[in-house]
């Protein structure tokens, strides 16, 4: 699976899997939010900084018909066969959890 690339889940949600960036900052506060997380500003300035030598992040993206909201989010230390941090708003986009954990997965192997 590419990351780039628009991928449809089984209830035809489109979702665009990425790699994250700053200006993900808000989208990632909000995905918090809907899952019923705390969290705060620095939580979110070190998920965002990474060393993509040393770690995978895959963020999932849809469309709502105004703006790009984030479904979800997966986080694994390079070498690791499971994420450390998965968020997954099945709610918003229903399949996106196992989406994300193929996406580290491939990309996992893809590294080794």
């Amino acid at each position: 699976m590419r990351l780039d690339a628009t991928t449809s889940l089984p209830d035809g949600t489109r979702v665009r899997l990425r790699l994250p960036h700053a200006a993900d900052r808000p989208r990632l506060g909000d995905l918090l939010g809907r899952l019923g997380l705390a969290h705060d500003e620095l939580d979110l300035a070190r998920e965002l900084r990474f060393d993509p030598r040393a770690r995978t992040v895959v963020c999932a993206i849809v469309w709502d018909g105004s703006d790009q909201l984030l479904a979800g989010w997966a986080g694994a230390d390079r070498g690791q066969a499971a994420p450390d941090l998965l968020l997954a708003d099945e709610t918003l986009a229903p399949g996106v959890r196992a989406l994300l954990l193929d996406a580290l997965a491939q990309r996992a192997s893809a590294a080794a």
